[in-house]
């Protein structure tokens, strides 16, 4: 909540004239819109016991008022299962739209069967639960049309792989889909093999799709900040040590399909405006929407960190009291709307527990809807400018993390060429609906995009890797003609080698990073970032979203430093290899 629609010149016109009758049907409630502080926040009290800071919203406004509801524009939820049937969904859902993996089951229905899954249902409903209907909650497009796809289901038949580019584009039901939003991720010990020849068969039929414009697809950047777990959630990867680096267990681009030009990977903000404490950081992040933290309240929960009292994001939960989040199981209740006992809401029909870059993820894809419905000519491209470049820059007091030794191994927010400013906490910051719908209303497409291929050094000895003063560097010269970048993917190959013990990671001592023909440098993973066990460390594809609207014909720079190597000792290994592809306009 920061500014009134009808107050802002440009907008007024417009949106009245697509208002249609609008306000007439906003007198019906949600009565639990109170407590959605991601829509409207005036630092009022909601479900956790402490108050959000005033105006940290999606900056939504009055366009709900004016019918900027995301109305004509399917959103497809990629996950574990969104019931479809929700008394808040239903009205909603794509009759026969869904997709349902799971052997033996209805076809087109995806809604969850068992304990323990509701976690797209919670998507779906930050997307886009029924607005001004009487009871519930509201989505911050409540007037999207929802798609589900279960693809993460634990009894779906056939190869996850295949299930995900069935919901991407392949599938019958995903050739409508204007927004794709994936709550989910990986987070690899080590940066995995991913290549190119895979990045050209995701990109390509991702673009292709809405007749060429191309859906967007927002995808979560991940929740390992503090954490790392591996063999099934049971062991924590993440050494102190890195934990106390802080610079983040693992980093957003370890996964690969976070690096896709096509993919906004999104980071999480909390109620107080600052990174909320999960969320994963890196260089592939694009902007950030609200996850929250955890939503607890006295005296109902017994837990001891203050964080879990912070609040979370108020959504739809699987219906009844057994199989969601909020349920009557013993040791569940742990807010005022949890349990069928709740005096707010006894239906067990809502949470207010709902947190994570999985939260996160739904505001940004359920604004990409309201953009989509101020303008459906814009293309994936299109809206990913238009994001960035309308973002809030939030917590401008974001430490710089050095080592030790004084290296600086991750800066905060900096100012590129062209004048964004960037983070690997928040990407270019936290997304604003009604800037963002302003823009889109005006906005003239971005010219056809060029794209440099693929280019590889020229390595005529290994580069040995010293300290940060003595860094190994590479450079390519990109001779393509980009006046202004959209996205910059690189990958690089070093002898040099990481011990860590079993199921576990090592703090790494190298500083990778990548600087532009116009000097600005942009730290790909910081030194103490946690990698697992290897002989020779390698990132075989990794993104950089940092140059926005910077030139990318030019000289670029990888480094590697060894950040803890003294002057004087002997290098560990060496920088064999780089590659760098640009794209932009």
């Amino acid at each position: 909540m920061r500014q009134h629609l009808s107050k802002r010149t440009v907008l007024s016109l417009a949106i009245a004239a697509m208002a249609c009758g609008g306000a007439a049907h906003a007198q019906q409630g949600d009565p639990l819109y109170r407590y959605q502080w991601h829509l409207m926040n005036y630092g009022q009290s909601v479900l956790g016991d402490t108050k959000p800071a005033v105006g940290i919203d999606l900056g939504i406004d009055d366009l709900h008022d004016y019918n900027i509801r995301g109305r004509g524009v399917v959103v497809g939820v990629v996950d574990e299962g969104m019931q479809i049937a929700h008394p808040d969904l239903a009205a909603n859902v794509v009759p026969d739209g869904s997709r349902n993996f799971n052997t033996g089951g209805p076809i087109h229905d995806p809604s969850p069967t068992q304990a323990g899954e509701g976690h797209g249902t919670a998507v779906g409903g930050i997307i886009g639960a029924v607005g001004w209907n009487g009871i519930g909650v509201r989505g911050v497009a409540p007037a999207a049309r929802l798609k589900g796809f279960n693809f993460l289901s634990p009894r779906a038949g056939g190869s996850q792989a295949d299930n995900i580019v069935y919901s991407w584009w392949d599938g019958a039901e995903a050739k409508d889909v204007a927004v794709s939003n994936n709550s989910w991720g990986a987070a690899p010990l080590l940066p995995p093999a991913f290549s190119e020849n895979e990045v050209g068969a995701f990109e390509k039929p991702m673009a292709a799709t809405r007749g060429g414009l191309g859906a967007i697809y927002v995808k979560a950047a991940g929740n390992h900040y503090n954490q790392h777990p591996v063999f099934f959630g049971l062991f924590n990867a993440c050494t102190a040590e890195t934990r106390a680096a802080n610079v983040g267990c693992t980093q957003a681009g370890f996964d690969p399909r976070n690096n896709l030009f096509n993919v906004m990977t999104i980071a999480a903000v909390n109620a107080a405006g600052v990174r909320s404490n999960y969320s994963s950081p890196g260089s592939a992040l694009w902007v950030a929407g609200l996850g929250g933290e955890y939503g607890h309240q006295k005296p109902y929960s017994t837990q001891t960190n203050p964080l879990n009292f912070d609040p979370a994001i108020v959504t739809t939960d699987v219906s009844g009291c057994v199989n969601g989040y909020n349920s009557d199981a013993a040791g569940a209740r742990l807010n005022a709307l949890d349990s069928s006992q709740s005096a707010i809401d006894n239906t067990c029909n809502y949470t207010g527990r709902m947190n994570g870059t999985s939260a996160a993820t739904p505001t940004v894809a359920g604004v990409s809807a309201l953009v989509l419905q101020a303008n459906p000519k814009l293309g994936y491209r299109d809206v990913r400018y238009i994001l960035a470049a309308t973002a809030r820059q939030i917590d401008p007091q974001q430490p710089i993390v050095k080592h030790a030794n004084g290296t600086v191994i991750a800066p905060g927010w900096t100012a590129n060429a062209a004048g964004h400013r960037f983070s690997n906490w928040y990407g270019y910051g936290l997304v604003d609906a009604t800037a963002a719908v302003e823009r889109a209303m005006a906005f003239k497409p971005l010219p056809a995009l060029l794209d440099s291929g693929w280019t590889r050094a020229t390595v005529a000895a290994p580069v040995a890797i010293g300290g940060a003063n003595a860094p190994a560097k590479l450079q390519i010269r990109i001779d393509r003609a980009i006046a202004k970048v959209e996205g910059v993917q690189l990958g690089l190959e070093t002898t040099y080698p990481i011990t860590a013990g079993f199921l576990s990671t090592a703090p790494s001592p190298l500083l990778v990073t990548l600087t532009s023909p116009s000097g600005t440098k942009s730290y790909v993973v910081p030194a103490m970032t946690g990698v697992g066990a290897t002989t020779a460390f390698t990132i075989p594809f990794i993104a950089s979203n940092a140059f926005l609207d910077e030139k990318g014909e030019g000289t670029w720079t990888v480094e590697v430093a060894d950040v803890p190597l003294a002057a004087d000792a002997a290098s560990k290994g060496n920088l064999t290899g780089f590659k760098i592809r640009v794209l932009g306009h």
